[in-house]
């Protein structure tokens, strides 16, 4: 089994199906871009060179040799455009899935592994001011908190209103007053309090 995800036999199966009716390259290109398009909610978190990023779109351009592009924006804001194989959608997701599929195509690694210390942002849509949050705490940084969204992988950094005693572990549950994004990932300013301690 493809390291990650579906066999090697179940992505080759999905690219004859994905393929069926396309002849030639650009066809089965087109192809993919399509069902990319139909199938994958994008923007969607993604992963560029090990780094966080946002998967914008993913394009063909009618460049056979370039294959895939896709546009995606990096936790500094700034926007690029990548080869798509490059990209590396999180483990279990549909993009995962089709993408794994187009690099079988290409002939290479389908499910490229992701260093296990880059933990992707939490989305915006993730923080919702009209109820508390239950976070871990992972560390504390000068005025703020690096916080971990309970049952998920997505961080954030909190910004307590006045003074917040806690330490890493715990486990806070916050009331946000407002959110913003700051250096890419999404910033909340909130009020705290300790659920327990670890």
């Amino acid at each position: 089994m493809a390291s990650g995800g579906k066999s090697e036999e179940e992505l080759n199966d999905l690219v004859d199906q994905i393929t069926v009716d396309a002849y030639g390259d650009d066809e089965q290109l087109w192809a993919f871009r399509q069902v990319i398009d139909d199938e994958v909610d994008l923007p969607t978190e993604a992963f560029v060179v090990g780094e966080p990023a946002t998967a914008l779109k993913i394009d063909y351009d009618g460049n056979e040799r370039r294959g895939l592009t896709a546009r995606c924006r990096r936790v500094d804001g700034s926007e690029e455009s990548i080869g798509a194989s490059d990209l590396v959608f999180p483990e279990g997701s549909k993009g995962a899935d089709y993408m794994a599929a187009y690099r079988t195509r290409l002939g290479i690694e389908p499910y490229p592994q992701v260093p296990l210390s880059k933990k992707p942002k939490a989305a915006e849509h993730e923080i919702d001011l009209s109820k508390d949050i239950d976070l871990i705490v992972l560390a504390l940084k000068g005025n703020g908190l690096s916080c971990r969204i309970l049952g998920k992988e997505h961080v954030l950094t909190l910004r307590p209103l006045g003074f917040c005693e806690t330490t890493s572990g715990e486990i806070v549950t916050v009331s946000p007053r407002r959110k913003w994004r700051c250096g890419g990932g999404p910033t909340s300013q909130a009020r705290s309090r300790p659920l327990t301690r670890t």
